[in-house]
């Protein structure tokens, strides 16, 4: 395996080719996920996990004759699936980018790398990540909590939607339990 050498102020890093190889694929597998995802959809379609957020993409389908109400929750919806994608897109990439730096500072040192070194190396990630982490569950609230209303007034009209289709088709329950 070649090793690159990135230069930094404090200390010389090392780098894998295949670390940056995989990171690259999976990057384009990423993007040709979303790709796809672009084009119109005759239901809401989850995709396959993002190879580096985790997450599974979501299309949602645009009604024909979509309401006021269900647009802005459509787009409530999507506005929090892109927050969730950037940060867990950033998150993870940083993970990786830490744990091969880790690893690699430890052959360096000729230690193994073992459960109990990544252990710390684990506990040390997520104590720096404390704050980042928090603001993102503070913001994931709010946004969740702000989806309510929109959700509520898509449900209503739906509701109200579908009862002026029985309406005027007939099919509502007085109609078809008294035609007999």
């Amino acid at each position: 395996m070649s090793l690159l050498i990135k230069h930094s102020s404090k200390s010389s890093h090392f780098i894998s080719r295949r670390t940056i190889s995989n990171a690259s694929i999976q990057k384009n597998r990423a993007h040709h996920s979303r790709d796809l995802l672009l084009k119109p959809v005759a239901a809401d379609m989850i995709g396959t996990p993002d190879p580096i957020s985790n997450l599974r993409p979501v299309k949602y389908y645009v009604l024909p004759n979509e309401t006021k109400e269900e647009k802005e929750w459509r787009e409530s919806c999507e506005r929090v699936d892109e927050f969730n994608h950037k940060f867990w897109y950033e998150n993870n990439s940083m993970f990786i980018k830490a744990k091969a730096d880790y690893e690699e500072e430890l052959k360096m040192n000729g230690k193994e790398v073992t459960a109990e070194a990544m252990s710390m190396f684990y506990k040390d990630f997520l104590n720096k990540a404390y704050d980042r982490q928090m603001e993102y569950n503070r913001n994931w609230w709010k946004m969740n909590l702000s989806q309510l209303y929109p959700g509520f007034k898509a449900a209503i009209r739906s509701m109200k939607k579908q009862k002026n289709i029985e309406l005027d088709k007939g099919t509502g329950f007085w109609e078809k339990s008294f035609e007999s």
